[in-house]
């Protein structure tokens, strides 16, 4: 104890001093404690940092709720639960994390003179390109009306929470076609502004109606089993 006080402060040698010794005949050895088996990984270490950083926006940002590490893992595993290639993945991994070049964004970046859509003049955003645009309300209305409404019926404003709450209110099979339908439009708008190709909302839903088909052509099949 001695020792302790002479190279910690009080409140840290009580602390190190309450630490139970291992009553195991054991040499001590190091462990990365984030993993249960002790072993470090780039993933863990990504998690942790991911944790902190969640925990000091919320504790900045007084958002109620927010700084509840498992609440905000919750909302990442419902993304990748839905069953799309990974290209899909990755641009809703991107929407999540608002980092998709939306009008408001490349604004807030000093990359864009104005925040307006390109379409309508409106003020562009991550909600308002891909469900609230004239083009992708085109694109919608040729969609089931049941999922439209309850897509449109989510409010949350943080494209994470946004699609969380989606994809867990939906059937898998109705997630995955919203997954790909963002990723459409998101597609076609970026088309029709870098490239000027205009494609219309039809040639878009056959897209999308193509595409669905394809994955569930690649989907394994159960193989039936016989008795000899």
């Amino acid at each position: 104890m001695e020792l302790l006080n002479q190279c910690f402060t009080p409140m840290d040698a009580r602390t190190i001093a309450s630490i139970p010794i291992c009553t195991r005949n054991q040499d001590d050895f190091w462990a990365w404690h984030p993993e249960k088996r002790g072993l470090f990984s780039v993933r863990s270490a990504y998690f942790m940092l991911v944790q902190r950083r969640d925990q000091c926006e919320a504790a900045l940002q007084s958002i109620p709720g927010r700084s509840d590490h498992k609440a905000v893992m919750e909302e990442w595993k419902s993304l990748w639960r839905v069953k799309v290639p990974s290209k899909i993945s990755i641009f809703l991994w991107r929407l999540a994390r608002h980092s998709l070049p939306c009008g408001d964004v490349l604004h807030r970046r000093n990359m864009a003179q104005s925040n307006a859509c390109f379409f309508c003049g409106s003020i562009d955003s991550y909600k308002h390109s891909l469900i609230e645009c004239t083009m992708a309300r085109c694109i919608w209305a040729l969609e089931n009306e049941q999922m439209v409404e309850a897509i449109c019926g989510v409010t949350e404003m943080e494209a994470k929470a946004w699609l969380a709450t989606i994809f867990k209110i939906l059937p898998q099979a109705d997630s995955v076609r919203v997954g790909v339908v963002l990723w459409a439009i998101w597609y076609a708008r970026r088309k029709a502004i870098h490239e000027n190709e205009f494609q219309s909302p039809l040639s878009t839903h056959k897209f999308v109606e193509n595409f669905i088909a394809d994955l569930d052509q690649e989907k394994p099949r159960a193989v039936p089993t016989t008795c000899i």
